[in-house]
């Protein structure tokens, strides 16, 4: 109760911007290197082919550029970006109207951007004071780091809401009374999982085998295996479990169990069951006993009794390998590599227990937790050592030096413990409440006393610290980085910059690959691309590639950030890592087993993120290619430039509408569907890029022939600059003529993660800056990270405007009335 009262104090955009094309866009540094001419020029440029669509009587998008002078983008420079944006893609004035040469848009363009840095904008550094709370990730990392103990945020949490693709706003993280709930179960879960339970209960576990076959050995299990599952769990206490593997014999035929398959489960690596499934005596049971043949099998893998003690233990169910025999299959497998006809695999198995409690042996979570013990030192009291070991937690929960009233309070969840089931007992309950606390869940910002209303001021040293750490690990400050904020010497230019520099360096930074990338690029879009298995048998089921593409994704961009290479790098770079399943896939034949390891591409079609299965699968339908989707992809995600959003009631691709009963490729499908000149202003630039990767089917594999349409693969297309381009190498060139765009792209976004709040238009100056700045150092990671961090929009905060109350401003009103 004191956990739900100790939360529940706690409780208390941008529109749609039209199409932009950015290959006929200047750079930044090419449109400056024209001075501008005079704004007397621009501004005629601007009256000459502008005013005809934006006059006020016209006033198309809402937008009237009639009277327009300098001074007019000082006054809207939200409207101004956006007309930059336009600009530089060459979408405005829109096509078919008069159109001014490119010199005369370069010099716009590098007018209006030097104009927008210019402005005057307090807005870039918040004024909001707002409670960031720890989302399911960061929650399951900072649990991971403080007590060693590895949970599934997923599991225990609800799903968090997200602004602007990103999970980590502080303005989207809201709070219901089911939150809390969850918050508070978990908070006894991780409790339970940190010091473990001597009095448990006997609960269970299930673990399923991923996709694709079982012929290869599994990381982690014992060399000489093949296939089968690694569980990873935390065992409660010191007792006798149980395992039921999944029946591995499901009909009356047999069909297999000529074969053996030997069978074996570890703990931790040392065997502690093993039996044989098939082979002579199983096909006897079939062909003479019959009656009961598949119990008899599947009892053997039921009711496997090992000892085990408390903490996190490695449980394997596998196979021993026996050899790699030509597959006797009578029919040829879809799946790429052939398929297991004689070999078994592990579907999944259910652990359970403890039985028959023993105690509780010593774990990491115990020892990083139970750091006095007065069972063992008779020196210290129970009370004294609970102090001590709160002390230390609290500290590394709340991100900072730990008070009294901290203690005070935890030695309440203790004592309300100790009641219960003694010193352990008490202990859990103060993990509890410090898992539960506002300062464990919440990240917040002092605001300082002294300061006038808007007056800017540097956030503290132990704001710094949570700030970085969540933002380049994605959980709490080590010991190392708090301790400086302690001394407030994190702030320091030199030490700050080292610190960066070492946290770039710890593995905990994977989290920028496999959490901003994915959310940047919204790799959650993979999760409903589920491979249609009438289309794709080779891709879908047991098959689906979809979990070894994250898995190379991540890889390949920490290889680029941990590299400290230049961020295009990732438009452009000739490796990445595959296991065998993926590199069959990608018709690569020469990387054998389950185990990811680093590639160096001769075909240059992978090169860089468009050759990425999980990129191509995301920009596709379950059934079908969309040169939209990809096309699309490209502009929002790799360029910055969101298309507009398409007009209502658009209908779908389909033949039949078409007028023949001739398989059609999707360019054809396409052809009828762009005839409306609606369509056609958009799909010109969306549809050559999306056609440039045609080559790839909707699960990534390459094809020269539509098999449906029985004709060769058309990936040729004309940027809106003239440029003529065909297949992948040509969309890669146009995109690299220009790398700056897509620096530009990435370090809005990486500053928005930063921040965890949405990105606007008051931001674009810093992320101009930011560009142009680190061009001279070759756009090389650690230089975008390091400027990102230097922000003002990361160190520095605004003092709140007063609130004026409803009563007043209706005096104010009054007054101004009688006046």
């Amino acid at each position: 109760m004191r956990t739900m009262r100790h939360i529940k104090t706690l409780i208390p955009l941008i529109a749609a911007i039209g199409l932009v094309a950015v290959f006929t866009a200047p750079s930044r540094s090419q449109a400056q290197s024209q001075a501008p001419a005079p704004a007397d020029v621009q501004l005629a440029t601007i009256k000459q082919y502008c005013s005809g669509c934006h006059s006020d009587r016209a006033k198309t998008g809402g937008v009237s550029f009639e009277g327009i002078t300098a001074a007019s983008i000082t006054k809207d420079p939200d409207l101004f970006e956006k007309a930059v944006r336009k600009l530089r893609g060459r979408v405005m004035p829109p096509p078919g109207a008069k159109q001014p040469d490119g010199k005369a848009v370069d010099s716009l363009v590098a007018w209006l951007e030097d104009s927008l840095d210019k402005v005057p904008n307090q807005q870039l550094v918040t004024d909001q004071v707002v409670l960031h709370r720890l989302n399911r990730q960061e929650y399951a990392n900072a649990v991971r780091d403080l007590l060693l103990v590895e949970v599934n945020g997923a599991e225990l949490l609800p799903q968090d809401d997200t602004a602007q693709g990103f999970d980590n706003i502080a303005s989207a993280l809201q709070v219901s009374p089911s939150f809390i709930e969850q918050y508070v179960g978990a908070a006894r879960n991780v409790a339970v999982e940190a010091l473990g339970k001597g009095d448990a209960r006997a609960q269970g576990w299930t673990f399923r085998a991923s996709p694709g076959n079982q012929l290869t050995h599994v990381p982690g299990l014992p060399l000489g295996t093949r296939g089968g599952i690694l569980a990873k769990v935390d065992l409660p206490a010191d007792g006798e479990y149980r395992i039921n593997i999944a029946d591995m014999a499901g009909h009356i035929w047999g069909n297999g169990m000529e074969y053996e398959n030997p069978l074996v489960v570890t703990l931790d690596n040392k065997i502690v069951y093993q039996t044989v499934v098939g082979g002579e005596e199983d096909s006897k049971l079939y062909d003479q006993v019959q009656n009961g043949a598949i119990d008899k099998l599947n009892a053997r893998l039921k009711n496997i009794k090992f000892p085990a003690t408390a903490g996190p233990h490695k449980i394997g169910v596998t196979f021993r390998r026996q050899s790699f025999a030509e597959s006797d299959d009578q029919l040829q497998m879809f799946t790429p590599g052939g398929g297991q006809d004689r070999s078994y695999r592990v579907n999944s198995f259910q652990l359970l227990g403890p039985f028959d409690v023993k105690g509780l042996s010593s774990t990491p979570s115990r020892d990083r937790v139970l750091t006095c013990n007065p069972a063992k030192d008779k020196t210290k009291t129970p009370e004294a050592c609970a102090r001590e070991i709160f002390s230390t937690l609290a500290k590394r929960a709340y991100r900072r030096p730990v008070t009294n009233d901290d203690i005070t309070e935890l030695m309440q969840y203790y004592a309300d413990g100790v009641k219960q089931g003694g010193f352990e007992s008490g202990i859990r309950a103060g993990i509890t409440g410090t898992l539960a606390s506002p300062f464990f869940l919440y990240r917040g910002e002092r605001v300082p006393t002294g300061l006038k209303p808007g007056e800017k001021y540097a956030i503290t040293d132990l704001e710094l610290a949570s700030k970085l750490s969540f933002f380049l690990w994605n959980s709490i400050p080590d010991d190392e980085l708090l301790d400086l904020a302690i001394k407030n010497k994190l702030s320091d230019p030199a030490t700050l910059d080292k610190q960066v520099q070492r946290m770039l360096a710890d593995p905990r930074s994977k989290t920028l690959a496999s959490n901003f990338v994915f959310q940047w690029l919204e790799m959650t879009r993979l999760d409903a691309v589920v491979p249609d298995n009438d289309v794709f048998p080779y891709a879908s089921g047991r098959m689906d590639p979809r979990q070894d593409f994250r898995t190379e994704l991540t890889l390949f961009a920490d290889s680029i950030f941990r590299e400290d290479r230049n961020v295009v790098d990732l438009l452009r770079a000739n490796h990445t890592y595959l296991n065998e399943r993926v590199a069959l896939h990608y018709g690569i034949t020469d990387v054998k087993g389950d185990q990811f390891r680093r590639v160096e591409l001769k075909d240059s079609v992978r090169w860089g993120l468009l050759g990425k299965g999980a990129i191509l699968m995301a920009a596709a339908y379950p059934n079908r290619t969309s040169p939209v989707l990809r096309g699309s992809f490209i502009l929002k995600y790799l360029q910055g430039v969101p298309p507009a959003n398409p007009p209502p009631n658009v209908p779908t691709l389909n033949d039949k509408d078409i007028g023949t009963t001739k398989a059609l490729t999707v360019r054809q499908l396409m052809a009828a569907h762009r005839a409306s000149p609606t369509c056609s202003a958009c799909h010109s630039v969306m549809d050559p890029l999306g056609f440039a990767l045609e080559n790839f089917d909707a699960t990534g594999m390459w094809r020269d022939k539509d098999r449906y349409a029985g004709v060769g693969i058309d990936s040729a297309g004309e940027l809106p600059d003239g440029t003529k381009i065909n297949g992948p190498d040509d969309l890669r060139k146009a995109l690299l003529r220009r790398p700056e765009q897509f620096v530009q792209t990435l370090v809005e976004n990486l500053l928005t993660y930063s921040m965890g709040r949405t990105e606007a238009y008051y931001d674009m100056p810093t992320v101009r800056k930011i560009v142009r700045d680190t061009a001279a150092k070759d756009y090389k990671f650690s230089a975008i990270v390091q400027a990102v961090v230097n922000s003002e929009q990361f160190k520095m905060r605004r003092m709140p405007q007063p609130v004026q109350s409803a009563s007043s401003a209706q005096d104010a009103v009054g007054r101004s009335v009688v006046r």
